[in-house]
């Protein structure tokens, strides 16, 4: 007759290490010292980074500015990391950041725009837009800034 006071081996073990499989108690039961037990694993997926997928003007275009109001560049972005938020930095060389850009959502589509004058003092330079996510992780795109017709 078993003394039910105290709990057996099995019990023991069961409520011990009750995130172990059935045959691992067996193992610390037969063996006395166990047996060797790995945690799932978890998956972990790298940051990959965002991409311009489209942008006005196309990759290896000048931005023509030809109008009295002036020209608009844009980038349409695409990041396959879920929830990723981008920071967008538009700059002319010589010049620095610009801070007149907006950003926009569309779909899956995240972008950002900038309205640049018809300046002649823009004429030759290069406007550059580097996208950033939250990992660090970034993409560019440039083009030559020309000004002419109704300047």
């Amino acid at each position: 007759m078993i003394d039910k006071t105290f709990p057996t081996v099995w019990q023991i073990f069961s409520f011990k290490y009750n995130t172990l499989k059935h045959w691992h108690a067996l193992c610390f039961t037969w063996l006395g010292s166990g047996c060797f037990y790995w945690q799932p694993f978890e998956q972990v997926y790298p940051n990959a980074p965002p991409s311009i997928e489209f942008s006005s003007p196309d990759q290896g275009d000048v931005f023509r500015i030809d109008g009295i109001q002036g020209g608009v560049a844009w980038v349409s972005v695409v990041d396959i990391d879920e929830d990723d938020v981008m920071d967008y930095l538009w700059t002319i060389n010589g010049l620095g950041p610009q801070g007149s850009a907006q950003t926009f959502v569309s779909g899956n589509y995240q972008g950002s725009s900038i309205q640049l004058p018809s300046d002649p003092l823009l004429d030759g330079r290069t406007l550059t837009c580097t996208v950033y996510d939250q990992a660090g992780a970034s993409d560019r795109r440039s083009w030559a800034i020309e000004i002419g017709g109704g300047s």
